[in-house]
């Protein structure tokens, strides 16, 4: 500060701290005196001194007052969707034919087409039936969301017992916090009774586990769609997928995208 160092080197600040001409201050203690010293005093004092370093020689700037504003609370990050399907059951589910191999969109890969967000698990079998799949079933760790159960045209076309295994399916599924899925049986040609009666069964043993029931028999059923007596065209066996991806729908919207 170049001015404060003038009035320090000045003739003024001896003649207030000092002596003047070799007089002692004590002896010029007059009304002119005492002000002066009061304006020097405050100007030292308005200079902020005391401090050591550097400081600048304008006015102290003042910090505006804080605004109080009510921060926003953070928005918690949404975690994604959980859409995973398992799929269990015979040669309908896997999408195969006695005598043409398999479709060429087997119910696996149309699930997947008609609802990309899903993982899908395909782990059904040509002749299988639910006292044939259960014992390795029971041991599965089945992660997915939704494991779904299609089983029942071997199972009543041979007269095998059908509910009780159904049942342990679905509580297994329970047991490990997935949702099941029972399909009811598809349709066949020439309507045997066994059909009707197997279907019955499946739709017990979810409205009583409180599994989901995609009722397979809903979908609509033209006999010409058919591969041969038991197996669905690829026709029908879109429609039988479609059927159950309303049901799937139904349970996680978020998945449909």
């Amino acid at each position: 500060m170049a001015w404060l160092d003038l009035i320090l080197a000045s003739r003024l600040f001896g003649w207030l701290f000092g002596d003047m001409h070799g007089r002692d201050e004590r002896e010029d203690a007059t009304p002119a005196r005492v002000v002066a010293s009061a304006f020097a005093i405050a100007v030292l004092s308005g200079c902020g001194g005391g401090g050591g370093g550097g400081g600048g020689g304008g006015p102290i700037a003042t910090l505006p007052a804080p605004t109080h504003q009510n921060p926003q609370p953070e928005q918690p990050i949404k975690p994604p969707p959980v859409c995973s399907v398992w799929l269990e059951g015979d040669s309908i589910l896997h999408g195969s034919t006695f005598g043409a191999g398999r479709l060429t969109e087997p119910p696996a890969a149309a699930i997947k087409r008609m609802r990309p967000m899903y993982t899908v698990t395909d782990r059904s079998q040509p002749g299988a039936y639910v006292n044939l799949r259960m014992p390795g079933f029971l041991t599965e760790l089945l992660d997915a969301r939704f494991i779904v159960i299609e089983f029942g045209i071997n199972d009543g076309g041979n007269g095998f017992d059908y509910k009780e295994p159904l049942r342990a399916m679905v509580q297994r599924a329970k047991g490990l916090g997935r949702t099941p899925v029972v399909t009811g049986l598809s349709r066949v040609r020439g309507a045997p009774p066994w059909r009707d009666a197997y279907d019955d069964l499946a739709r017990q043993v979810a409205a009583e586990e409180g599994a989901i029931f995609a009722d397979w028999g809903a979908a609509a059923f033209d006999p010409a769609d058919m591969a041969d007596d038991v197996h669905p065209g690829q026709a029908y066996s879109t429609r039988l997928v479609e059927q159950l991806v309303r049901a799937l729908d139904k349970a996680a919207p978020e998945c449909n995208a």
